[in-house]
Order: C-alpha cells, then structure tokens, then sequence
C-alpha cells in the first residue's frame, strides 16, 4: 500500500506564480525605443534678382473716347446692323435711316442742276455772239451755283441716313427700335454710344509728396508725364500685365482731398480692359537694386518679428531673424538678415524646432517674369 502526498492548493499556486515570473524575467530584456527619422523638409537658395521699388494705387478703366451716335434727319429707322456690344471697325455700317425721300431729293436736285449747267452755258456761247446780255450771264451762273449747293445738300442728307462707327470702338446697346420715327431735332437723335478702348485711359490720385519723388527719381525733377510708365492689374490677375504711361496730370490738388488726379494711357490690344474696370495701378520709381526674394510662404513670424529657418552645412536648422521690404508677387523682399548663400527652409518647417537635424531635398525658386 503506496502513501500519496498532497500539497496545499496556496502553495501550488504560489509555486506557479513564482516558476511564470522566473520564466518572463529571464526571457524579456528591455530594449531602447528607436529614434525617430529626421523631418522631411525642402531648401533652397534665396533668389537673388534686379527689383525696383514701387508704389500701388486704385484707379478706374475709362474710354478714350466716347461718342454718342446722333440720326441727324429725320426717318423711320429701318435697320440696325451690328450686335449690343459688338466691338466694330471703323465706318462700318451701323443704322439705316428710311432713304427714299433723300434719294429722291437728290434726283430732284441733279436735274436742276444739270438744266442749270446748260443754260449757264447756253448764255455764255449767246455772249460771245452779243446775242444776250451780261446781267443774263450774272442770273444763269447764280442759278447754276445755287443748283449745285442744293445738290449737294441733298447727297450729305442722303449720307445722313447711314450711320457709320467714327472708329474701331465698343458698341453700346442700341437706344432706337426699327420702326420708330426719328423726328428732327437740332440736337439729333441719339441711337447708341460707341467707345474708342484700344488704347484706353485709367484714372487714378495720389498725393503731391508722392508725385514730387516719382520727379526726382524717375525724371530727374522734371514733369514726369508722357515719361513714367505704369503698370496695372485687374482682379484675379497675377502680376501686372497691362502697360502704359502717365500721359496727364492734373495742374492742381483737389483741396478736399489733397489728392492729384493723374491719367495713364494703356495699351489693350485683345480688349481686356473695359471701360468702368477697377484696376490696381503700380508706379515703380528708383534705380535697379539686387534683392534677396524667398517665397512668402517660407516665413514666420512671433512676438520678435519675421523669421525663417535657415540649415547649416551639419543639416541643423537655425533661425533667422529677418527685415522684409516689398512682395514681388509670390515673393518677398529680404532687406536684412539673409545672405544669397543660406540655405533656406522654404517647406516642411512646421514640424521642426531651432538645432534639429533635418533631411533635406533641394529645389530652385523661380524668377520673377522681366518687367
């Protein structure tokens, strides 16, 4: 007969926990976490180009000319010829005015006219052979010369009734239905407006100490107009792709306002400035000057000011307290604190600090368009 021995069930279990703690001690060592990669960011060298300082204005596209279309007979209006707000050419073919009557007039008017001619010379051959007198002469010339200013008279009314563009221009609606009487008014009748928009005016003010630095920098303190070009821009355009030149300047300041009304002539060969426009008007004045241009995008600023993050040659970024002057369009003007040689963040600088390492990728600005 065997004795079995039995041990308490709390010891079996503490031996248990004892034996699995031995087992997880001995089998685990604990292990460093992995350092994480170095930030993604982009560099590149700032853009060292010619710029030129300038100044912006608001100012308003206005036409060149504009001319009201007059019937100047009086008619039914019998066509209309071109399209609400067609651009059109020089003498085409805009309104015809009813030209019966006028024609007619004008076959009446021929035919004195020509009997006139005959007798005239009739009474000169019967002159010659003192066959008539001269006072006969005298009345047969008056008659022919007054036939021949009627005549006349009757072929510009009957050019009257055709109205033709004075020049290439940008129609308006017309004003006067076909089939409408056109009464005589010694003011005429006015049908539709037309305006000359290539080239085309914009109007803009600025102050008097402004125009007397566009004079010393640009004309050397002479009358800046018809010597100072101007550039403009409308909404939703880059840039400032209109070009023209300051063609007048008002001869004195509006007291009110202290402000000097100024008139650029512009270009506008593909019609893209239209009377009524705002437009955003840059003067540039000053000599050339090399700038130190970085994306806007690329800069931050605190409590101190603007900075950027700059990486040294052990591709640990800095940061660089900088003194900005003008935007270039994308681009800014760095006027002190960045050399052409820094290697500037100019992407992913938002997830790292001053002294961090980085992993850099190099890309290129680009210029600024020629101006």
């Amino acid at each position: 007969m065997s004795t079995t021995f039995k041990l308490p069930i709390m010891r079996k279990v503490s031996v248990v926990l004892a034996v699995t703690v031995a087992l997880a001690l001995g089998g685990c060592e604990k292990k460093a976490p992995p350092a994480p990669p170095a930030p993604a960011v982009t560099v590149a060298k700032p853009l060292s180009q010619d710029i030129r300082s300038y100044d912006l204005f608001d100012g308003n596209v206005s036409a060149l000319l504009e001319v009201n279309l007059d019937a100047r007979v009086p008619g039914y209006l019998t066509k209309i010829l071109f399209d609400d707000g067609a651009y059109v050419k020089k003498d085409k073919l805009l309104f015809i005015i009813e030209q019966d009557q006028y024609k007619q007039q004008v076959n009446l008017t021929q035919a004195v006219f020509d009997e006139a001619k005959i007798e005239l010379g009739r009474q000169k051959s019967l002159l010659k052979e003192n066959a008539t007198s001269q006072a006969a002469v005298d009345k047969a010339t008056s008659s022919f010369l007054q036939a021949e200013a009627n005549l006349k008279l009757a072929k510009i009314n009957l050019g009257y009734t055709e109205v033709r563009a004075p020049f290439d221009g940008l129609m308006g609606r017309h004003l006067i239905d076909v089939g409408n009487y056109l009464g005589a008014s010694p003011q005429g009748v006015k049908l539709a407006v037309i305006q000359r928009i290539n080239p085309i005016y914009i109007y803009f003010s600025i102050n008097e100490r402004d125009l007397l630095k566009y004079r010393r920098t640009s004309a050397g303190d002479r009358s800046v107009v018809n010597t100072l070009p101007i550039f403009a821009q409308l909404q939703g355009e880059k840039a400032f792709p209109h070009e023209g030149i300051l063609d007048f300047a008002a001869n004195q300041l509006n007291t009110s306002t202290g402000a000097l009304q100024l008139r650029a002539e512009m270009r506008n060969e593909d019609i893209t400035l239209l009377p009524g426009y705002y437009a955003k008007i840059m003067i540039q004045y000053g000599e050339p000057r090399k700038g130190i241009l970085v994306p806007g995008t690329s800069l931050l600023a605190d409590q101190q000011g603007s900075f950027l993050f700059v990486m040294g040659a052990d591709k640990k970024v800095s940061r660089r307290n900088v003194t900005l002057g003008q935007k270039f369009g994308p681009l800014v003007d760095v006027t002190k604190g960045l050399a052409a040689t820094d290697d500037v963040v100019i992407n992913g600088f938002i997830n790292i600090s001053e002294g961090q390492v980085v992993a850099p990728s190099t890309a290129t600005i680009d210029p600024l368009p020629a101006r």
